[in-house]
């Protein structure tokens, strides 16, 4: 939507709002129509134009106008009452402008009374999500101690078999402790023999060197 123009009237401009009014009044139409025209084409209000038209145009083209007049030969009907139709459109515009404003309004209102079923609509698929997430929570919490629980008898697997290479280690241990103790004591008994019999041995040495 192009909002109208409040800026400064040019030269140009003026002169496209003569040419249209003029031509209006030839073909026998009337400002009202000109102005609405002139409003489209130079992008400000048709009330806008009128005012433009009444307070500075209008006196520098009467001679054009009273010409038009006369082309048409309709003078007091086409430009029988100018300050009537600037009221005219004046009330037009403030009747579009209260006409928007109520339709913004009615929309506010709208919105409004949509809100409540708007917040119930978001209040249920928050509880649905809660429900979905609760669920979720639920199963994964079971999901983990399922797997704890296996871990947990594994790792008591682990342990008993453990215990029992551990026990087995002892065994073996105490086994080689015993065997490494007899043999010291074999090793003991042959030297004490072996010490024992040393005296004997010398003597009957010395029996055959005398003999």
């Amino acid at each position: 939507m192009v909002l109208p123009r409040q800026d400064a009237w040019s030269a140009d401009e003026d002169i496209m709002l003569a040419e249209i009014v003029l031509r209006h009044v030839r073909e026998g139409s009337t400002q009202l129509a000109a102005f609405q025209e002139a409003g489209e084409k130079l992008s400000r209000t048709a009330a806008a134009c009128g005012f433009r038209w009444n307070a500075c145009i209008r006196k520098k083209y009467e001679a054009a106008i009273e010409l038009a007049r006369k082309h048409k030969g309709n003078t007091e009907k086409t430009f029988a009452s100018p300050e009537k139709e600037i009221e005219k459109l004046v009330e037009e515009d403030t009747q579009k402008k209260t006409s928007k404003k109520k339709e913004t309004l009615n929309a506010r209102a709208s919105e409004k009374n949509l809100e409540p079923a708007k917040m119930a609509k978001e209040l249920k698929n928050m509880v649905s999500f809660l429900r979905e997430l609760s669920d979720y929570l639920e199963d994964n919490e079971a999901q983990q101690a399922e797997q704890l629980l296996e871990k947990k008898n594994e790792l008591q697997r682990e342990k008993e078999k453990l215990d029992k290479e551990l026990n087995q280690v002892k065994k073996d241990f105490n086994r080689l402790k015993e065997d490494y103790k007899a043999l010291l004591e074999v090793m003991e008994k042959a030297r004490a023999l072996s010490e024992g019999a040393l005296p004997y041995l010398n003597e009957d040495k010395e029996m055959e060197e005398s003999g």
